[in-house]
């Protein structure tokens, strides 16, 4: 079993004040996994740029300047995963751009669950973004 990059009680707090939407939990799944390809591909950016530490920028849905209010994952998890994937360090910004990566899939997934008529998200909610 996987260990939660998400911080699961925020992110169900998250969709109930966005939408009023309860939250399924093998929604889940499928964010924690979009969060681990995320991490991997910014890990093969910095190896590629030649540097010790995943900033940012090295994602590829990155962000100038977000605004968020609480960060949706949980930082020691995140840091313990890129060091034991890769022995580089992981800056603030990483935090930061996944959680606009989380918002952005519950945003979506909202909007799918209402589609569906149902005010539960559930991982058949849940969309890979670009």
């Amino acid at each position: 079993i996987m260990e939660s990059l998400i911080v699961l009680s925020k992110v169900k707090k998250y969709i109930k004040e966005k939408a009023g939407f309860s939250t399924s939990a093998s929604f889940f799944v499928p964010l924690n996994i979009d969060i681990e390809e995320a991490l991997k591909t910014a890990i093969e950016h910095t190896k590629s740029s030649d540097r010790k530490t995943v900033m940012g920028r090295d994602f590829n849905f990155y962000l100038d300047k977000p605004e968020i209010e609480s960060v949706l994952v949980v930082a020691s998890k995140v840091k313990s995963f890129v060091k034991d994937q890769s022995e580089l360090s992981t800056s603030k910004q990483c935090m930061e751009q996944l959680t606009v990566r989380v918002q952005q899939l519950c945003d979506h997934a909202i909007e799918n669950a209402g589609n569906a008529k149902r005010k539960t998200v559930m991982d058949k909610d849940f969309q890979k973004l670009i």
